[in-house]
């Protein structure tokens, strides 16, 4: 059985699938990207939160719900979907049309102790 909650007034939408136990869920949350002088799109989603039991990896529910998630972000008119993607669902992401941009700029953790 395939359940999605949030209701429409809510940034965050998310699918579950059960079968008398969760077998994975993924999350989507909407946002608006900073405006800037550049005529460009705004509108954003963010997926997280994707998970299916490992037992019952490759049959296909991994790529079911992020279907759906994917279909919702676009009919929310959703120019980008980002994500933070492990090693292992990097090709479940590929499949579905999701690319490594060339364009992010990432800082992370305690900057004080780099040099130039």
């Amino acid at each position: 059985m395939e359940k999605a909650f949030g209701t429409d007034s809510s940034a965050w939408r998310c699918w579950v699938i059960e079968d008398k136990q969760l077998l994975g869920h993924v999350c989507v949350q909407l946002f608006e990207k900073m405006p800037n002088p550049v005529n460009e799109p705004e509108a954003h989603a963010y997926l997280t939160n994707f998970y299916v039991v490992p037992e019952m990896r490759g049959r296909g529910l991994g790529g079911k719900l992020l279907k759906k998630a994917l279909a919702w972000c676009r009919a929310q008119g959703a120019d980008a979907v980002i994500l933070w993607a492990t090693a292992e669902s990097k090709s479940l992401y590929r499949r579905r049309g999701l690319v490594e941009p060339a364009d992010i700029l990432e800082l992370r953790g305690d900057t004080s102790q780099r040099r130039n």
